[in-house]
């Protein structure tokens, strides 16, 4: 193990990502590599450095999630991430807990978690967009049952009101097309209502 108390990058022009043997160097306790250009991901073995205490990657352009390692660092101390292009929910440990500055994460619009905003999982629908969906299929259901009892009492009582062969084929064609009708103005109608549900 190589002892080395701390590593201080800062204010280069280093670029492309945080080179992986970084994270070998386990007697670290300062790793500061702000200002630069590095990219892509943290090294997702960055738990590695367990006597790391402070960890400065702000000013780079940095992105994906925070390594979830990262929590289980117990000496951390001092942390700056910001500035950055991360995204995803901020990692929680026990010593993480305690740096409630969300400054350390800002100007990260895709990081989301404690100590920032709490994040919303996009993937489970809010219970306003459940109403809506709700309202939207019983709406469907009225109209076409409304349609079905006019169609059927209309077509029942035809049979009796016109007896011949001749009237009672131009009420069926009648019907048919109320029916067409009735069916045109409840898709426009509906669509309607999709459109000011989705705004």
């Amino acid at each position: 193990m190589i002892a080395m108390a701390g590593i201080d990058l800062s204010g280069n022009s280093l670029s492309q990502e945080i080179p992986n043997g970084l994270t070998t160097l386990l007697g670290v306790r300062y790793l500061n590599l702000s200002g630069n250009h590095f990219s892509g991901c943290i090294p997702e073995d960055i738990g590695n450095l367990v006597l790391l205490e402070s960890l400065d990657l702000s000013g780079n352009q940095l992105s994906g999630k925070i390594p979830q390692s990262l929590a289980a660092l117990k000496s951390i101390s001092v942390l700056n991430l910001s500035t950055n292009e991360l995204s995803g929910r901020i990692p929680t440990g026990d010593q993480l807990r305690t740096l409630t500055d969300p400054s350390i994460y800002s100007n990260n619009p895709g990081l989301c978690g404690v100590p920032l905003e709490d994040c919303i999982n996009s993937s489970t629908p809010t219970q306003t967009e459940k109403s809506q969906d709700e309202d939207r299929e019983a709406l469907w259901l009225y109209c076409f049952v409304a349609a079905g009892f006019i169609f059927g009492f209309w077509l029942y009582w035809g049979i009796f009101l016109f007896r011949s062969e001749t009237w009672r084929c131009a009420f069926y064609q009648y019907v048919d097309n109320m029916q067409a009708k009735a069916t045109k103005k409840m898709y426009s109608c509906m669509s309607c209502f999709q459109a000011s549900g989705s705004e």
